[in-house]
């Protein structure tokens, strides 16, 4: 009974904390959501390309894909690509005949395909000088098409602009451009916050609270290679890669 006792106290001022935090989160605020942008020149190209074979086994499959693998890897060794700059996903085993639904009473397909994505990395003074770079990005598509690699389309577009594309553009270090993609959003958020006050007739003390906002994804069907890369902002464009940011400003008032 001793016991019981001594944790009651613990007990009522974690609830304690609990309503603080509650009471906190309910003070009466304007929140105004916004958004900034801010615009980047790439520093880093990245190349898609994927290794596929299809075979009746899934054993004959992999072994056949293993060995185009390699050849790639090879290849981009005597191209002078290191091995920081490559990356391969690994093994994807499928259904013959690409992804599909198949429900119960329909035929089903009867082999394997069995797939492995490889990433180019490209950076350094060749990114400065677009000419250049097409020169190398098409001659190295050339030479993995050579050994069985096929082009991977990425939907660049949905995060970017300019549609599907095999080259991605992305910068290494966004922490300067999402500062000022921040600073953005918070002066966006101002005048509308002002214009709220004015009509509910009271005045903004200042920023209570500033909130990241999840950026809306599109849910797709099938896995997206792009989840495999370590860059948040991509874009089809050297030039301009957008870094955005999403928002909920609190503004307290009296």
């Amino acid at each position: 009974m001793r016991r019981s006792m001594l944790l009651l106290p613990t007990i009522f001022f974690g609830l304690g904390v609990g309503a603080l935090q509650a009471q906190e989160s309910q003070k009466p605020a304007i929140s105004v959501a916004s958004t900034g942008k801010a615009t980047a020149k790439a520093d880093l190209a990245i190349v898609f390309m994927t290794i596929h074979s299809s075979s009746p086994l899934a054993a004959d499959a992999l072994e056949q894909n293993n060995k185009k693998v390699q050849a790639v890897r090879d290849r981009l060794t005597a191209l002078g690509y290191k091995e920081d700059k490559v990356k391969f996903s690994g093994n994807r085993f499928a259904p013959a005949g690409g992804p599909g639904f198949y429900y119960g009473g329909g035929q089903r397909p009867t082999g394997f395909d069995v797939s492995n994505n490889v990433f180019v990395y490209i950076e350094g003074p060749e990114l400065s000088d677009l000419q250049q770079f097409n020169s190398r990005a098409s001659s190295l598509l050339d030479e993995l098409s050579k050994l069985g690699a096929s082009p991977f389309e990425m939907p660049i577009s949905r995060i970017s602009m300019g549609g599907s594309s095999v080259v991605a553009f992305t910068v290494k270090d966004p922490s300067a451009f999402e500062k000022q993609a921040y600073q953005q959003a918070m002066e966006k958020s101002r005048p509308t916050a002002d214009d709220i006050a004015r009509r509910m007739k009271v005045q903004i003390i200042g920023i209570d609270s500033v909130t990241t906002m999840a950026e809306p994804r599109i849910q797709e069907q099938f896995a997206n290679p792009l989840d495999e890369v370590p860059y948040r902002y991509l874009s089809s464009s050297l030039d301009e890669v957008p870094v955005r940011v999403s928002v909920t400003v609190r503004y307290s008032f009296k």
